[in-house]
């Protein structure tokens, strides 16, 4: 028994100094980030809600992405004034359109014009199509452990790698070390000002994963992380259906998809 519980106790302390001696890298903890929110492929249904200084209105919204072919496709459900408004990325080519019913034709987007605001939301083109990776597009650095909004989390600090076609000077990431779900994300310009804040809200399971299930960004006024202050508005998403994992058609992600009556 005295020999049972020794090589019992001689594993454990084996698994933590080899966990010690192989600490997870910033570009890893990205990496399992970005794996626990999000599979190979996933459709989401949410709704979002725009609020500036001067009215608020919803959108509902459909996503259809291929992480592995790096391809979206997102459409506006409704209100009817905006309803069959889409989007499509197809990343590797770095090709984005638009769809507009209203003049029945496609618009294509230039790279130029990803940081501007979708459907006038505190999103822009880029956050919606995922345009950029953070983990192909950025060197990662472990910048210590901090607690946010309750929970312990991994700071990582990401800068664009040389020519990598990114709209942000650099962003930090918050987290969480218990599980790599995300908390905070806080995107930064090229003179490091803050700009915009992404926080994540509402742990619970869909999709059969505990994921965040509200998002909100704000544009900001203020140029310091510790400064709470927002600008005009906000804009809140809140997810309402999501499934991970789904074989999705390729057709979904065509220039006829995007057009079709």
């Amino acid at each position: 028994m005295k020999q049972t519980r020794t090589i019992i106790i001689s594993f454990f302390i084996t698994a933590i100094c080899a966990t010690a001696a192989y600490p997870l890298t910033a570009k890893e903890i990205v990496r399992k980030s970005e794996q626990a929110m999000r599979g190979d492929t996933q459709i989401i249904i949410c709704e979002m809600t725009i609020k500036t200084r001067r009215w608020t209105r919803s959108l509902s919204v459909k996503n259809w992405e291929n992480r592995i072919a790096r391809k979206s496709f997102t459409e506006i459900l409704a209100p009817r004034a905006d309803a069959g408004n889409r989007f499509l990325m197809i990343n590797r080519e770095r090709l984005m359109w638009q769809y507009n019913p209203r003049v029945g034709r496609e618009i294509k987007i230039h790279p130029s014009m990803m940081l501007q605001s979708w459907m006038g939301s505190d999103f822009s083109n880029d956050d919606i199509v995922k345009e950029s990776s953070m983990i192909e597009d950025y060197n990662h650095t472990l910048a210590g452990m901090q607690t946010v909004d309750g929970h312990r989390c991994y700071r990582v600090s990401m800068r664009p790698l040389p020519g990598a076609a990114v709209v942000w000077g650099s962003l930090v990431s918050y987290v969480r070390i218990v599980d790599f779900l995300p908390v905070r994300l806080e995107y930064y310009d090229q003179h490091r000002n803050l700009k915009k804040l992404l926080t994540f809200g509402n742990f619970r399971e869909m999709g059969g994963r505990v994921i965040p299930t509200v998002y909100k960004m704000a544009t900001l006024k203020r140029r310091r992380a510790e400064d709470d202050e927002e600008g005009d508005g906000y804009t809140l998403m809140e997810l309402k259906n999501v499934s991970f994992n789904m074989p999705l058609d390729d057709s979904i992600f065509s220039i006829q998809n995007l057009k079709r009556r």
